[in-house]
């Protein structure tokens, strides 16, 4: 079941970003993002035309159905798989012919989305900081998680090749 939303997709931008020509709203994704004052608020500033979709047409039609930590463990890993391993990484793979197509976009997305689930039950934010303090937060956020997904990655290249 998808359910419908009285917002459509430019309201939904302009809500999330302002209004303007493309280019300053894409740079007030990137400013506003990492400005952020929780990984949150980071998730409710960044890609907001992929957030749409995914809010609308994948997490929302779940919301009877399932918990909210389920949800947004899948909504991310739908989103890593969907817009990152096969618009992004399974073709960098393919044209470099690696061997191993490993699901990057999707094991990190999940990580993104425990990590932000870990952050919000301690309730951890940086309203209370500098927004230089803001930023090197978010920017820890999205490198930890990436460096446990490769770390993951690493783990099963050397299992399978034991």
């Amino acid at each position: 079941m998808i359910l419908k939303s009285n917002k459509t997709l430019k309201h939904y931008i302009q809500l999330r970003l302002g209004r303007g020509p493309y280019f300053k709203i894409i740079r007030s994704m990137f400013i506003k993002a990492f400005k952020a004052k929780s990984v949150r608020e980071f998730w409710n500033y960044w890609n907001p035309v992929f957030g749409y979709y995914m809010l609308f047409y994948f997490y929302k039609p779940l919301s009877k159905k399932v918990p909210r930590t389920f949800r947004v463990v899948a909504t991310f890993a739908v989103s890593g798989f969907l817009l990152h391993d096969l618009l992004f990484w399974w073709p960098f793979c393919w044209l470099f012919a690696f061997k191993n197509h490993f699901p990057l976009g999707t094991v990190w997305f999940v990580f993104l989305a425990i990590i932000m689930l870990f952050m919000e039950k301690i309730g951890f934010n940086t309203k209370k900081f500098t927004t230089g303090i803001r930023i090197l937060s978010n920017l820890a956020y999205l490198v930890f998680s990436l460096m446990l997904t490769l770390l993951v990655a690493i783990g099963i290249k050397l299992t399978i090749n034991v």
